[in-house]
């Protein structure tokens, strides 16, 4: 039994993989939910012409895109920008980012649907996993911010998404 134990240790400490980021990409938008938004209602908050810095990070690693296995949306949270607001007034919001140009072609990249009653100064983000090379291999993306409300929102909240791409090569 002691033998077994050891043999099932060993084996699963030497057949972990760790992987490692080739490089990662870190941003921030600024977006403001104005005051009275209501719960019944789907809002959308649109943030246009995010540069992709996708191609610079390649260039500093003299990497090609074909060289990249996976792209990923990695660490997200959602700051108030003043006044340390409240978001425990969001019941589910989701960040998704396509091309302006074909808006049928979308990807979720952070969600949160389990938010606490209360939520001071920031809101950490959930990834999707999904890859999004397609998106990220373009100059410029479109961003859509939905957000389902529990109340009424009775001030406005200056918002900073900060968010960020990781990149791997198996």
């Amino acid at each position: 039994m002691k033998q077994l134990s050891i043999f099932l240790i060993l084996f699963t400490f030497f057949s972990c993989k760790t992987k490692v980021p080739v490089f990662e990409i870190n941003q921030e938008v600024n977006f403001l939910i104005p005051a009275g938004k209501n719960p019944i209602a789907t809002h959308h908050f649109i943030i246009h012409n995010i540069p992709s810095l996708l191609k610079e990070n390649l260039e500093r690693k003299n990497m090609k895109l074909s060289e990249i296995k996976e792209l990923y949306a990695g660490r997200g949270k959602l700051e108030s920008i003043v006044n340390s607001s409240d978001f425990g007034v969001i019941s589910k919001i989701s960040i998704s980012i396509y091309d302006k140009e074909n808006k049928e072609d979308i990807y979720e990249i952070y969600y949160r649907d389990d938010i606490p009653l209360t939520s001071k100064g920031e809101l950490k983000l959930l990834s999707t996993g999904e890859d999004i090379r397609k998106i990220l291999s373009l100059d410029n993306y479109e961003m859509d911010v939905e957000v389902l409300f529990k109340g009424f929102t009775s001030q406005e909240i200056d918002c900073r998404l900060t968010f960020g791409y990781v990149a791997y090569l198996e």
